[in-house]
């Protein structure tokens, strides 16, 4: 290899993500198989349709996920840690609209203990009446303090104006909501929806022969409930009639600024080119509104758009914090850069940049096993297939100039946007 001269520049024009073994075991466990990686290690995610939106009550969902370590039949969750410290495992709990997850990394050789430790945690947890309020209090203090900056307040009334507060997108948790929660509720959600035929689990590292038996042989250990499953959806959004609203906090030194619209999920013909235009206004540092607002200007020191697609419906939204003095230049500002795209296109030399940065991020995002994973989880949770993923380069490479211009005019459109203003009155 000659060093001195600079490699070869090639364009990506085409891709296909790595696809994965699908198995559906006797109890009704769907089991996704990607065998990536060379060491002796694999990662399990166990994904529940038990998310926000099957909850009657604000933070069962959330509760019920994060307290399933704190104790099971056989085990404290004291326990549990210095069990999985033993066999070198790692376990995450997370929760989301639509989903719960339960994340277990575990080396080979000690899979089958981890593989029967985690049936337990997750199908056999007790919730422990100390742990649960403990863990209520650690989360209503939180909740205070977040209630508190300005960035939490302008993107949770966001969220409110666009859903409707008793909407899941929208839905956001008040300290009352802690002190209403019973430990009986979480208890019946974790009977209602823990069960083997609500459940997907995707496994990726070096799954031998071996390895694949283990897991299948534990999964099939767990019951089926013989209930059937409802499936929610998230129903439908009450927005705000009221399209800029201002959260005063009198003490505030900056202002937060969230501004934003309903947009559509990742199954829309125009999701991936809308996705370049975003790039292009606010998605990334070199982005319009960086260049203009920080870097010109210096009204802030980021700002930044993005694109949020739930299961069933998605928003566009632009975020950014500035003193109080510049408070409405920078929106003015805001503005005036969507109107750009709508009056002017593009040239190629930036398009061109903003689409080889996007290459090089959709590269990234599917490098490795368990990025792939990652990727696989979400196309499934979003009812998504495989070909959202392989026609992603294509459909950057295809964007024109005059296909930013022309989404830039259908969804650009002042009326549907909703501004939220957080901090002290200029």
């Amino acid at each position: 290899m000659d060093r001195k001269k600079q490699p070869e520049i090639k364009p990506i024009e085409d891709f296909k993500i790595e696809r994965a073994e699908l198995k559906t075991l006797s109890n009704g466990i769907k089991l996704y198989i990607l065998r990536q990686g060379e060491e002796d290690v694999v990662r399990l995610d166990w994904m529940l349709g038990a998310g926000n939106c099957y909850q009657d009550e604000r933070l069962v969902a959330s509760f019920t996920a994060q307290l399933l370590k704190e104790g099971t039949r056989s085990k404290s969750s004291s326990e549990i840690a210095d069990e999985l410290d033993f066999y070198g495992s790692w376990l995450q709990l997370s929760c989301s609209h639509q989903y719960a997850y339960v994340t277990f990394y575990a080396l080979n050789k000690y899979l089958p203990k981890v593989m029967n430790l985690a049936n337990e945690i997750i199908f056999e947890p007790t919730f422990p009446e100390k742990e649960f309020h403990t863990y209520k209090e650690i989360k209503k203090k939180q909740n205070i303090m977040d209630s508190q900056k300005v960035g939490y307040m302008a993107h949770y009334q966001f969220l409110k104006s666009l859903y409707g507060e008793e909407h899941p997108y929208g839905r956001i948790a008040e300290p009352k909501d802690f002190d209403n929660i019973k430990l009986e509720s979480i208890k019946e959600f974790h009977k209602k929806y823990y069960v083997a035929e609500n459940c997907m689990v995707f496994v990726t590292g070096k799954v031998t022969d071996e390895v694949e038996k283990t897991i299948c042989s534990a999964l099939e250990s767990i019951a089926p409930s013989g209930r059937k499953i409802e499936k929610r959806t998230s129903g439908t959004p009450s927005p705000d009639s009221l399209r800029r609203i201002f959260l005063e906090k009198k003490d505030s030194v900056q202002s937060a600024v969230v501004i934003g619209c309903p947009l559509f999920t990742r199954t829309d013909p125009d999701y991936h080119k809308f996705s370049v235009l975003n790039t292009l206004l606010g998605g990334y540092f070199g982005s319009r509104l960086m260049s203009n607002i920080r870097e010109e200007k210096g009204y802030t020191y980021g700002i930044g758009s993005s694109i949020t697609t739930f299961k069933e419906l998605g928003h566009f939204s632009i975020m950014s914090q500035t003193g109080v003095e510049f408070t409405q230049p920078l929106i003015d500002e805001i503005f005036k850069e969507m109107e750009k795209l709508k009056k002017e296109e593009v040239s190629e030399e930036e398009l061109n940049m903003v689409k080889m940065y996007m290459l090089g991020e959709h590269l990234r995002l599917v490098d490795g096993g368990l990025s792939i994973a990652d990727n696989i989880i979400s196309m499934v949770g979003n009812g998504l297939d495989y070909d959202f993923y392989d026609k992603t380069v294509s459909c950057i490479n295809d964007t024109t100039a005059k296909d930013i211009k022309d989404l830039a005019n259908k969804y650009f459109i002042p009326e549907n946007f909703y501004t939220v203003i957080a901090g002290k009155e200029a």
